[in-house]
């Protein structure tokens, strides 16, 4: 049954209020980020009915339905929560592609039919061709996704649920996007603005960043790129935060060992305990914590505790066949951690602390920045990135730093007209304590 008039709709929203549903949205063009699209169409299931419903397209009767209705549904199921929140705005939404990564199954991937990359060919620079793809073809394509997603029906956990969330976390992170002057990423983004791509169905669940080949969290630094992303506001400015051996900190609040939190902790460490030059205390560090290098509990207790921690965690990882993360739960299994040694497992084991540690300070922080200006707008491990309006003060800049820090995660701050022009600002800001 296809959807187009009030009358039909509004049938459609009262029957499935309050019930799961199974749901595939298409909307204006896959070369577009959902993050500034529409809907075309969407293709649902509940109970034993399958409906489409059309939205926008050349071949619709043109009638305008309001989105915002199938609120009325208890839960939808999609391939993409993150996706399904740019287009409609509902969180009330589980990710089937989720759910599928973390349990080891593989989500068949659906083609697309060619008639799609044609008319995309044949339209360059226009990016709302979904609108004119012949509607069979449209309602076809989302029909065969919509058949491999209701087929999985699995438990879901409490790794499952925070992940899934933390989708929705990074979905919120991406929608303000990054402003962008004229340039380098015109190809790609044609309405002034560039957006993130966060992906945590990676091995380690440390998501990756990456559209249509853009990744904003690894751009050059010497090239000119980053002069591209600019801010918003007329008064603005780009304030970025970086953690203080961001790693090392993680372990130190788990171990509840007592370290400097007012000195770079590799400068500390260059000083007291390797007496070796900065750089030179980065790499003896890294090759302790990953590498077969002993330390002694006298000459180096943080380490040795470290050490103890990892051979803890490998012999449970050994016995159970699987650990839990710290924060999340979520398990992670000898399937997923293939050919596992301690230094691999504590390594699995860091990321996902470090993820969940981060999506728990992103949640923190887009609460405190709802009320104001000041967007949040890129994120990258140990670094976070905002579009400050200097209207709004520097207490605001304050705040934000005592809530990345959390009283365990120090951090330095850069600040610029640009992201290219960024200068170190920490010192000022600290002398405003």
């Amino acid at each position: 049954m296809v959807i187009e008039t009030q009358q039909e709709y509004q049938s459609l929203v009262d029957n499935i209020r309050g019930k799961d549903v199974v749901i595939v949205i298409v909307h204006e063009d896959y070369r577009k980020h959902p993050a500034e699209s529409s809907i075309v169409s969407a293709t649902l299931q509940y109970d034993d009915n399958i409906v489409d419903i059309v939205f926008s397209h050349s071949e619709s009767l043109g009638e305008d339905l309001d989105i915002s209705l199938l609120s009325s549904a208890k839960r939808f199921w999609t391939d993409s929560a993150k996706e399904f929140y740019h287009i409609t705005g509902f969180t009330n939404v589980y990710d089937a592609s989720l759910l599928c990564h973390l349990n080891k199954i593989k989500l068949e991937d659906i083609t697309r039919p060619y008639i799609f990359e044609h008319i995309y060919e044949l339209n360059h620079n226009e990016f709302s061709m979904n609108k004119i793809v012949p509607l069979v073809k449209v309602l076809e394509y989302s029909r065969n996704k919509l058949s491999k997603i209701a087929k999985h029906k699995i438990p879901v956990d409490r790794g499952f649920i925070k992940y899934n969330q933390a989708l929705i976390t990074l979905a919120k992170l991406e929608k303000p996007g990054l402003k962008l002057q004229r340039g380098k990423f015109d190809a790609v983004f044609k309405n002034g603005y560039g957006y993130s791509n966060y992906n945590i169905l990676t091995t380690t669940g440390r998501p990756s960043n990456t559209f249509r080949g853009i990744n904003f969290g690894a751009l050059n630094k010497n090239d000119g790129t980053r002069a591209q992303i600019i801010s918003r506001f007329d008064k603005g400015m780009l304030v970025e935060f970086d953690y203080d051996a961001f790693h090392l900190r993680i372990l130190a609040k788990l171990l509840k060992y007592n370290i400097p939190t007012d000195i770079s902790l590799h400068q500390y460490f260059a000083d007291n305990v390797y007496n070796s030059s900065y750089d030179d205390s980065k790499k003896i560090s890294w090759q302790i914590l990953y590498g077969d290098v002993k330390v002694s509990k006298d000459d180096n207790p943080f380490f040795y505790k470290i050490k103890e921690m990892a051979s803890s965690l490998y012999n449970h990882f050994k016995i159970h066949k699987q650990f839990k993360t710290h924060i999340y739960k979520r398990k992670f299994a000898s399937s997923i951690i293939l050919e596992a040694n301690k230094n691999k497992v504590l390594n699995y084991f860091i990321q996902s602390y470090e993820t969940e540690q981060n999506i728990e300070t992103i949640k923190k922080v887009q609460k405190y920045l709802e009320p104001r200006s000041t967007n949040m707008i890129l994120y990258t491990y140990d670094s976070f990135l905002f579009d400050l309006d200097r209207t709004e003060g520097l207490r605001t800049v304050l705040e934000l730093k005592e809530i990345l820090q959390g009283g365990s995660f120090p951090v330095k701050i850069k600040a610029g007209l640009g992201y290219g022009s960024m200068k170190d600002i920490t010192e000022r800001v600290n002398g405003h304590k």
